[in-house]
C-alpha cells in the first residue's frame, strides 16, 4: 500500500548552526531521508552528580530497565533535561536533545522497554502532536539516536511489533497531504513502525481516528498488520 507520504523522521540541525532548524520530507513522491543512526553519546561534562545544569533539579520519572535505573531529570522549567543511567550518584548522563525542538518535559515523557537491546523514549508535545528521542542500551552501554521522531496525530511509543528485532517505535500519522489540506486533524490516521536503528518496518491500514486504532490508548500493532508504507 503506497502512501503519498510516510515520513516522520525529522532532521535536527545543531542549534549552534541553525537554532531550531528542521527538515521534513512530506511532499508527494519524495523519497525518505536516510534513517537515523545511533552514535555513542558521551557524559555531559558540565553536569554535576545530581544531573543538573540549572537548579532546582527534579527527577520527573524513573524506569527500571534490566536491573538498571533510568531517571529523567529536568532543570527549572523542564525545558532542558537528561537521562541519568544507573540512578542517583551515577555520572552516566545523556542529554535530552528533543527539548531543542521546544518540547517541555513532564512525568509522562519517559517510557522504557527492556530486552537484549533495551530502549527508552523521551517524548513531549510538539507542533500539535508529539516529538521523541530514542536512547538504546546494551550490556551497560547507552547511546542516543541522532534524529528525533515525530507523530502529527499525537501518539509515539515503544512497542514489540516484529519478532526478534527488539523494541520498536510506533508513530501515528495523519494520512494527509498538507500541501492541499492545511488542517489534517480530521483526516484518517495510520501507525508507522520503526526499528531502533530508524529503519521503517511498515505501516498499518488507515483508521478513522487515533481512538479507532486497536488497543487505544495503548495502541497494539502486530507484524501482520503491516504493509509497505
Amino acid at each position: 500500500m503506497r502512501r503519498p507520504w510516510a515520513i516522520i523522521v525529522v532532521v535536527v540541525v545543531s542549534a549552534l548552526v541553525a537554532a531550531g532548524a528542521l527538515v521534513t520530507a512530506a511532499q508527494v513522491g519524495k523519497r525518505p531521508p536516510a534513517a537515523p543512526t545511533a552514535s555513542p553519546t558521551p557524559t555531559t561534562p558540565d553536569v554535576g552528580v545530581d544531573g543538573c545544569k540549572v537548579d532546582p533539579c527534579q527527577v520527573l520519572a524513573t524506569a527500571p530497565v534490566a536491573g538498571t535505573t533510568i531517571e529523567l531529570l529536568a532543570d527549572r522549567g523542564a525545558r532542558s533535561g537528561r537521562l541519568r543511567i544507573g540512578g542517583p550518584g551515577s555520572s552516566s548522563v545523556i542529554e535530552a536533545t528533543v527539548t531543542e525542538l521546544g518540547v517541555t518535559l513532564t512525568p509522562e515523557s519517559l517510557q522504557c522497554l527492556a530486552g537484549s537491546l533495551s530502549a527508552c523514549l523521551v517524548r513531549g508535545a510538539y507542533d500539535g502532536g508529539l516529538a521523541g528521542q530514542v536512547v538504546v542500551g546494551r550490556s551497560g552501554k547507552w547511546s542516543s539516536l541522532l534524529k528525533p521522531f515525530v507523530s502529527d496525530a499525537g501518539y509515539l511509543a515503544l512497542a514489540e511489533v516484529t519478532a526478534d528485532v527488539g523494541p520498536e517505535l510506533v508513530a501515528v500519522q495523519h494520512h494527509c497531504d498538507r500541501a492541499s489540506t492545511p488542517d489534517c486533524t480530521r483526516t484518517p490516521v495510520f501507525a508507522q513502525v520503526f526499528s531502533t536503528t530508524g529503519a521503517v518496518q511498515g505501516c498499518t491500514r488507515d483508521y478513522d481516528s487515533l481512538e479507532r486504532l486497536p488497543g487505544y490508548p495503548a495502541v497494539e500493532v502486530r507484524s501482520n498488520h503491516l504493509s509497505p508504507c
